[in-house]
């Protein structure tokens, strides 16, 4: 397998666990995140082996800035996260669709098809268990969650044939920013435990939906 890894989301919460479990494992790392102060900080952690790209992914027309390489995983765990309704409120759902949805979709058809010509790849989504449960002031952002797992099982189906792997690593409640102006549970997974697992489906070939809960209280 060829050890370079595109991580979307890169410099924040699961991104930047995910990015630093495979850095210190020796891989090679793209990050990519909106902010250039967020990357500037990920390469003064690792000062080899990685290469940031500042890109907002909710614009299509910036995608173009992700450079073309023989990645040997892509990790589409950008995400934004706003609490609300669907039927009230703010449109807080069509806020969250295109870069929690449609930028995973345009990514997707744009990575994998080097895959599947190189007979060879990784491709892993974050999803949520909020689509096994979720509180009510969430559904929102659940629906998009929802939209995602719908989008793997379409890719599962379509790469059944080849030798390209996918997966969809659906933790609980993690701490990351997103909780800045929430308390979380007591029970809530740290970000890092998710990296290491991110890590884990890659390097020991794991496939399907892999589920992350939170441990019980």
């Amino acid at each position: 397998m060829n050890r370079h890894v595109l991580i979307t989301g890169a410099t924040r919460g699961i991104g930047r666990a995910t990015a630093r479990a495979f850095w210190r494992a020796g891989w090679r790392v793209t990050g990519v995140a909106r902010g250039a102060a967020g990357l500037d900080a990920l390469h003064a952690e690792f000062p080899e082996r990685f290469v940031g790209v500042a890109a907002d992914l909710a614009d299509p027309a910036q995608h173009g800035r992700i450079p073309a390489a023989d990645y040997g995983a892509v990790v589409l765990n950008a995400a934004t996260f706003r609490p609300g309704a669907l039927l009230t409120g703010p449109d807080v759902f069509t806020e969250q669709w295109a870069l929690n949805v449609r930028a995973n979709h345009l990514l997707a058809r744009t990575q994998v098809r080097g895959m599947v010509e190189r007979r060879a790849g990784h491709l892993v989504v974050i999803g949520s268990t909020g689509t096994d449960a979720w509180p009510e002031h969430l559904t929102a952002y659940v629906a998009t969650k929802y939209a995602l797992r719908g989008l793997f099982l379409g890719w599962q189906a379509e790469l059944a044939q080849t030798p390209v792997r996918v997966s969809l690593v659906a933790p609980g409640a993690t701490l990351t920013s997103s909780w800045n102006h929430e308390t979380p549970p007591p029970n809530v997974l740290p970000a890092e435990l998710v990296g290491i697992t991110v890590l884990d489906v890659v390097t020991q070939q794991r496939t399907g939906r892999i589920l992350l809960p939170n441990p019980p209280l």
